[in-house]
């Protein structure tokens, strides 16, 4: 048997989309939230000036610190039986909800939620000198419970960490950003809306200004995003390619074994090139993304119809053209 080697330098770059963004990243295969794809004013004018009034479309996005985290680890316990395995896991929370409270996080800011509870099976075999037999036999209980704890001080993160491991508590399942006063942060963007409409109105000052009706038309669409949507991820590696051909039709196969490649995840927020204005931008703190989309029509009065005067004319017997007068 003779095998032959083929050997190609190749680059491989694998993206794809996957906070504080805890393990969730892993599961992000899209990101949503890339504005330019997104459908909200895509394609569409900034300004639209007709004959039938004028549309002004503005996007405004804002780069918030959040107020506060709350933070989500699982854990599970295995067990004879669910009294057994329910002692265990609530031993391991007891011990990590009292570290935690030492730390000055208090009590109505930790919750314990139960997932699940499921049996498991595993498979036992025997043999003969002819058959080998496989049944499956029942080996105990599972438990899975999640606790979720508020963080006011994300410096606090790395010490929650280190403290769940020391209840043997690794799955650091997502993060979530939170703010407090989002009517404070919609007044803010709204005044920013308002002063680049105010910039955009300048164009009656080239193409003139017509007589619009008083009452606009007004959309606005507020929305926060959260970081641990807007995370990606990519592996990037040089390696050769290795084909294997079968000059003489063996049964010997070849076996080819890849390393471990290490994927790289980074924060890669909204797009900003499709906004008008874009508040906090040169803050590199990763934080809560909000967005207003503000869109504001004026129509055009209509001029009201001159109201047409109709006459009536008669022909008389001699052959005269009269107009009646209906007056009367």
């Amino acid at each position: 048997m003779k095998l032959k080697f083929t050997i190609a330098g190749i680059l491989f770059f694998g993206m794809a989309y996957a906070q504080h963004g805890a393990n969730q990243v892993y599961n992000n295969q899209n990101n949503p939230y890339n504005y330019k794809n997104a459908g909200l004013f895509q394609n569409a004018e900034k300004v639209n000036y007709t004959e039938d009034g004028i549309n002004f479309r503005i996007a405004i996005l804002n780069n918030v610190k959040p107020d506060s985290y709350v933070v989500t680890l699982g854990l599970n316990e295995e067990g004879l039986s669910v009294k057994d395995c329910n002692a265990k896991i609530n031993k391991r929370l007891d011990g990590f909800k009292n570290a935690l409270k030492k730390t000055g996080i208090r009590e109505e800011e930790i919750f314990v939620d139960f997932i699940s509870q499921t049996k498991i099976y595993d498979y036992k075999s025997t043999s003969t000198s002819n058959q080998v037999n496989i049944t499956q036999e029942d080996k105990g209980f599972e438990i899975k419970k999640n606790i979720i704890v508020k963080l006011k001080d994300v410096s606090l993160f790395d010490k929650l960490i280190d403290m769940a491991s020391e209840y043997e508590i690794y799955n650091i399942i997502k993060v979530d950003y939170k703010k407090a006063d989002t009517e404070k942060i919609y007044d803010e963007m709204l005044a920013e809306a308002n002063e680049v409409l105010k910039s955009r109105s300048k164009i009656y000052d080239k193409y003139g200004k017509r007589d619009f009706e008083s009452e606009p038309q007004l959309l606005i669409n507020f929305y926060s995003i959260q970081p641990g949507k807007q995370y990606k991820n990519f592996t990037a590696f040089e390696s050769s390619d290795a084909v294997y051909n079968d000059y003489y039709n063996s049964n010997k196969v070849l076996v080819r074994k890849e390393q471990r490649k290490n994927k790289t995840f980074y924060y890669d927020g909204i797009d900003p090139d499709s906004f008008d204005k874009i508040m906090n931008s040169d803050s590199p703190a990763v934080g809560i993304q909000y967005v207003m989309e503000f869109s504001i029509s004026y129509k055009t009065k209509k001029k009201p119809k001159e109201e047409t005067k109709k006459l009536y004319h008669i022909i008389t017997p001699n052959g005269d053209v009269r107009t009646l007068d209906l007056k009367n």
